[in-house]
């Protein structure tokens, strides 16, 4: 059988050279894109551990596990990497919240607080701090000169790296181990071996240290991407998604993509599926050319399984050549493509005041995917045992007369087409496309799966760019280069509003938004609260935090009447900023200067862990009643709205609009880490006045004017601010020009995804069109010897080219708008949570595929066409 395979491979050579053509491309793009998608998530998790740190878990010690515990060790069952130590001696919080650290260097490493300037303290009045703090402190100098701190001098030795983190609550400033405070709180921080399982290397190490779990706190950012948390069973996941009533599909694709990785696997298998169905096209083509040969052998007394087997090593020979070939071409060729657009967390430089982007690690690598280029090729080739026996299962059918005779995809049926009149060229086109159906539906698949493919692609990549942008303003905070806030969680303290005007007529700033800021509490009835049972324990993660209990009683009570009420953020914004969020509307219209005459508020719907938003069964036009305390009665205890009311504000207002997001949001009240986008009510300005008595900002965005230096603005706005207390400015220039070229590679990458794609359908369509056209020379030998002249037979060709074309985009409309893209919307909407989901493919995206599709078959069939009118009619008539 080897040897008849090897004869059969030598002797049809291009059919050989498209079968292997077919494994080598399909193999590249399933190594390649796996590949891609690997190294993607490995540059998610090395820029995570820029932002959050280099651990996975820390817990606060007594001295003794403190003093024993060493990075390298290992125990029972776990790998201990790393252990990072962190002591709090001291916290001042006159001004800022100062805490005042020692570490060691395994912990300043894991944190990215390496040195910049300067030297680590040695002695007990010296410290060390980044950019940010020194700034904010006040201080301006260089290493060696004196900061003051509370009531202490102390001598700056060093410039640190700065946090990533832009909403932290407190300043670190480290310290030496010769400084004394007033206590200290030890913690260890861990990584562990990230080829094993984290939690079960954490579970040892607990034991064996005899730790509670309860002292642990989770790198959760980090620790998702390398099996943080033990997974729930697959059965399990499934069972309740599909029987439990607060279970459903969109439950099932979230648990199974936060324990199993599902988009990485799912994307895996879908390529491996898509690659087998190109080989066996092909193949199959291939097969039956040669079908007269197999039935032929078969009267000489060859079995099936001889004839299977033979097929089975002929695919088994190309794969283990082209399979390996495959993976060399497409990773090598996308690691050029990633190395060229992989500078996203590469170096970069810092402005003085810069807290959010921390100096990254070098250039991204390109990881190969060794777990998708081995189930790839598992996968085909057991798989290639079954396209034989589905080939030879297909040979069974015909009778070996038949089988011999070389043509079995055409059935004589006896018609008189003389009965009327008709165009006969016509007639053939249509008898000759549709005598096989099963290979005008691959023929009609392959045609339009790129196209399909295309569309979808280029769908999810409009609608990226747009959430990006969206997102980038709400849920990063990016909204604008400057944010000038205050390090408090006090509502006594704001920013007089002499300050925002000058901020505004700065002539190095441009786009100023003050914003207004108080936290508010409204009122719902047990049947409004509860008009929909799905969401009655939306806040029931709130409720239970220590943080929200204690400063504000909860988030949301029921009262001994039976209603609820609702701790909101409560904005006021700027009426450019109010436009701004029309962008974001999930019902209702915003117009600026509605809202202020009718005294009318935006409110954000609450949004669950699936993409679904609810206000209460409320509508734009309904109202709201807000009760907020008294400017001038204020104190912190009054944000428990437990007080007498005569020291709260009362007023109803009408809901213009719901919305998905705010825009500029605290970070010190109710956005804290436990808790992100947090409700808002949202208003104009001149209506916090009106309404609550509130003049004063709580904090300012700012973008630099056309041409201004970076440097100098900052500088600009330190000196603004330098008189208001608790006030700090935050330098998002490097972080927007950073997440926005991310987000640009993200586009590329689907783009890419699609190309890739859409050429390999071209060579699927290229190849089985020219067999469709070639199984026919003969029919079209004996039409040219009967007189058709050879614009006639072209012009034959070309209709039914054209034909395919039409069906091909016809099949795209249909499955592109009623199944595509409602699985895209879906997907969009309740898996990866976009913010927007209303663009369209461009028109003329849209009618180039169209077009595009028809050019394609008109090409796919006139090559075949031109080969045989340069054929001899006798040759042709006696294939």
């Amino acid at each position: 059988m080897l040897k008849l395979a090897w004869k059969y491979m030598r002797y049809y050579k291009s059919q050989t050279l498209a079968i292997f053509v077919s494994v080598l491309l399909t193999a590249s793009l399933l190594s390649g894109i796996s590949s891609l998608i690997y190294s993607s998530q490995k540059s998610d998790l090395a820029n995570r551990k820029t932002i959050y740190g280099d651990w996975h878990y820390y817990v606060e010690t007594d001295k003794e596990i403190y003093e024993s515990v060493q990075s390298g060790d290992k125990g029972d069952g776990y790998d201990l990497e790393q252990c990072g130590k962190m002591e709090i001696r001291d916290v001042v919080s006159e001004e800022f919240f100062i805490t005042f650290i020692h570490a060691d260097d395994a912990y300043r490493q894991m944190a990215h607080r390496e040195l910049l300037e300067g030297t680590f303290p040695e002695k007990e009045n010296e410290i060390a701090a980044d950019g940010y703090v020194l700034s904010n402190l006040g201080f301006s100098g260089n290493p060696g000169d004196s900061l003051r701190i509370g009531e202490k001098d102390y001598v700056v030795t060093g410039v640190l790296k700065s946090e990533w983190a832009a909403s932290s609550s407190e300043m670190e400033v480290f310290v030496s181990d010769s400084f004394t405070g007033r206590g200290s709180q030890t913690f260890l921080y861990l990584k562990f071996d990230e080829d094993k399982k984290l939690y079960r290397q954490l579970d040892a190490f607990l034991q064996e240290h005899r730790i509670s779990s309860e002292a642990v706190v989770g790198n959760d950012e980090v620790t998702q991407y390398l099996g943080g948390e033990k997974p729930q069973n697959v059965y399990d996941t499934v069972k309740f998604g599909l029987t439990s009533e607060e279970g459903n599909f969109t439950y099932i694709v979230l648990q199974l993509q936060s324990d199993y990785n599902l988009a990485y696997y799912g994307m895996i298998l879908l390529l491996c599926l898509f690659s087998l169905f190109i080989v066996y096209s092909v193949f199959n083509i291939s097969v039956s050319k040669r079908t007269s040969e197999y039935a032929m052998l078969q009267t000489l007394g060859v079995s099936e399984q001889q004839i299977g087997g033979t097929l089975l090593l002929e695919l088994w020979m190309l794969f283990l050549v082209g399979y390996p070939l495959g993976c060399l071409l497409g990773n090598g060729m996308l690691r050029l493509v990633y190395q060229r657009f992989s500078g996203v967390f590469g170096e970069q430089v810092l402005s003085v005041a810069d807290q959010t982007l921390a100096e990254g690690s070098g250039g991204i690598q390109f990881y190969l995917s060794w777990d998708a280029m081995v189930f790839g090729f598992v996968f085909l080739l057991i798989s290639f045992a079954l396209i034989a026996f589905l080939v030879v299962r297909s040979m069974r059918k015909q009778s070996l007369k038949e089988g011999m005779s070389g043509d079995l995809s055409f059935t004589k049926r006896r018609k008189i087409y003389a009965l009327r009149h008709v165009n006969m060229a016509g007639v053939v086109v249509r008898k000759f496309m549709f005598a096989n159906r099963r290979k005008v539906v691959g023929i009609l698949l392959s045609l339009s799966i790129g196209g399909c493919i295309f569309l979808c692609t280029t769908y999810m990549v409009e609608n990226l760019k747009v959430h990006a942008e969206l997102s980038l303003k709400s849920d990063d905070g990016l909204s604008s280069e400057y944010r000038i806030g205050l390090k408090s969680n006090s509502l006594e303290d704001t920013i007089p509003e002499s300050v925002a005007d000058q901020i505004k007529s700065m002539p190095e700033t441009d786009q100023v938004y003050a914003t207004k800021y108080m936290l508010g509490e409204i009122q719902r009835t047990k049947g409004e609260f509860l008009a929909d049972e799905r969401w009655k324990d939306f806040f029931q993660y709130q409720n239970e935090e220590p943080y929200f209990i204690q400063r504000y009683a909860g988030i949301c009570n029921q009262q001994e009447d039976g209603t609820y009420r609702i701790k909101y953020d409560v904005y006021g914004y700027d009426e450019a900023m109010i436009e701004q969020l029309r962008d974001y509307v999930l019902e209702g219209e915003i117009s600026p200067e509605t809202i202020k005459s009718e005294n009318q508020v935006i409110v954000t719907a609450n949004m669950d862990g699936q993409g679904n938003y609810y206000f209460y069964g409320k509508k734009p036009g309904d109202t709201i009643t807000l009760r907020v305390p008294k400017p001038e009665a204020y104190t912190d205890d009054l944000l428990k709205f437990q007080s007498k009311e005569e020291n709260y504000i009362e007023k109803e207002f009408v809901i213009a609009a719901i919305v998905s997001r705010p825009l500029a949001q605290e970070q010190d009240f109710l956005n804290t880490e436990v808790w992100e986008n947090a409700q808002s009510i949202i208003m104009t300005n001149e209506q916090m006045k009106e309404n609550f008595g509130i003049t004063n900002y709580s904090f300012i965005h700012a973008s630099p004017a056309e041409g201004a230096e970076t440097a100098s603005v900052s500088n600009q706005l330190l000196q603004t601010i330098r008189d208001v207390p608790k006030a700090v400015l935050q330098d998002y220039t490097s972080a927007i020009k950073t997440q926005r070229n991310y987000l640009n590679q993200q586009q590329i990458f689907f783009s890419s995804i699609a190309v890739i794609l859409f050429i390999i359908s071209l060579f699927h369509i290229m190849n089985s069109m020219n067999h469709t056209i070639l199984a026919r020379r003969k029919e079209y030998g004996i039409m040219r010897a009967m007189g058709i002249t050879d614009s006639g037979f072209y012009k034959m060709i070309l209709q039914t080219g054209i034909l395919y074309g039409l069906l091909a985009d016809a099949l795209i409309f249909v499955c592109y708008h009623y199944i595509f893209r409602r699985v895209m919307d879906y997907y969009m909407a309740h898996v990866v949570q976009f913010l927007h989901v209303t663009s369209t493919v461009p028109n003329m995206v849209l009618a180039g595929i169209m077009v595009l599709n028809v050019v394609l078959a008109i090409v796919a069939v006139m090559i075949p066409a031109r080969k045989m009118i340069r054929e001899n009619i006798i040759s042709e008539i006696r294939r």
